[in-house]
């Protein structure tokens, strides 16, 4: 039997590494598309600045094409830099860069776009998903597949939904309801356990979606919450964007809430397997002192992803406060959009632990009281 489950196992990890590195090479790996492909910088030469006054500088610079309808050959382009600017590339001979080679009445432009990174960000991906495998065996590439199929929903299927005129939210609640599936059943298997902790995930996430979106009409969020919401609505003026923002709300909790969910499943579990004789009183309260540690740091981790992520924000305000002070900061749109979406999140998440709590003392007391011969139950403390 443990060689069964051996077999089982490592033929789960040689597939599960074949399809991640095989996604991995097709989202990266791409070497031509449109007017990019591949190149290498043969020579790079500093001519005159074409503007004193910035001390801009300009490079004459020799590329050789790696990809694309011009691999093979070497073309010159002018590359401009800006002293001290954050944008500059540096340039240096023998770099690999992503190059534009566009036709433009009858004229092949040629230029230089980014440092090509798609390579090292795949050898990177890579690594990380030996690494875990290395030290979580197969959970590790269970959690990990989970986690792939996650972006192919968000990004082959929600996205592409939304763009073809469909309900931003209904899209959003049956990704979610997929996206839930896939997780548990990968990491949990079809269990009671895995059950329970879908069904207070979902509870969680739609209790966090319609936070949002009665915070969105109480505080009049139109869902302009930056550039890329004013660029999307100049593609498609149809585009509902306080949906899309109630889309990003639930999805954005959804790992939050299905972690505290998952957590508070599994320990019920343990708990009611050690304590047969638990009635459903005991356990819902275990649950619930379980759920009151995971919020405290649950909170922590929400609240300081979100603060992570706009610490540049941050700085800006702090250093130019008399343009905008505190009431100018948040009464501002894309704020109030960032502070209902960590607060959302928190109320799905917090809801989802007596949810949770609740359905696992029901199903595990059930299961304990159908069982033919119980245990001796074990004082937890």
């Amino acid at each position: 039997m443990p060689d069964q489950y051996r077999n089982k196992n490592l033929l789960i990890i040689v597939i599960g590494l074949a399809f991640m590195f095989a996604l991995l090479y097709y989202v990266f790996g791409s070497t031509y598309e449109g007017i990019y492909a591949i190149a290498k910088v043969k020579n790079i030469k500093q001519i005159e600045s074409v503007d004193h006054e910035t001390n801009e500088k300009v490079f004459a610079v020799k590329l050789d094409f790696l990809s694309g309808p011009y691999a093979g050959k070497t073309m010159e382009t002018e590359h401009f830099e800006t002293p001290g600017s954050a944008y500059n590339l540096n340039l240096e001979e023998g770099q690999t860069i992503l190059a534009v080679a566009e036709q433009q009445e009858g004229q092949l432009l040629i230029g230089v776009d980014e440092h090509y990174k798609s390579r090292q960000l795949m050898l990177l991906a890579a690594l990380i998903i030996i690494v875990i495998t290395a030290l979580a065996g197969v959970n590790g590439v269970k959690a990990m597949l989970a986690l792939f199929l996650t972006l192919i929903i968000i990004f082959g299927i929600m996205a592409r939904m939304l763009l073809q005129g469909a309900a931003p939210v209904p899209v959003a609640i049956v990704s979610a309801l997929a996206i839930i599936i896939i997780n548990i059943v990968i990491i949990a298997g079809r269990t009671r356990k895995a059950l329970i902790a879908g069904l207070g995930t979902l509870s969680g996430v739609i209790l966090a979606g319609l936070f949002g979106w009665a915070a969105a009409m109480a505080l009049r969020l139109t869902g302009y919450s930056g550039d890329e919401s004013t660029f999307l609505q100049i593609l498609d003026s149809k585009m509902d964007l306080r949906g899309i923002m109630i889309s990003g709300i639930i999805i954005g909790a959804l790992g939050a809430v299905m972690d505290v969910a998952i957590s508070i499943a599994s320990s019920l579990l343990e708990i009611s397997l050690a304590n047969p004789l638990y009635d459903r009183k005991k356990l819902f309260t275990s649950g619930m002192n379980i759920g009151k540690d995971i919020i405290g740091s649950m909170v922590n981790t929400l609240i300081l992803a979100y603060t992570g992520a706009s610490l540049t924000l941050i700085l800006v305000f702090t250093m130019q406060r008399e343009d905008f002070p505190l009431i100018k900061i948040m009464n501002m749109e894309f704020i109030c959009t960032e502070v209902v979406r960590s607060l959302a999140g928190l109320f799905g998440m917090v809801l989802a632990i007596p949810i949770t709590a609740f359905i696992a003392s029901v199903v595990y007391t059930r299961a304990q009281h159908g069982s033919s011969s119980p245990k001796q139950p074990v004082e937890v403390e």
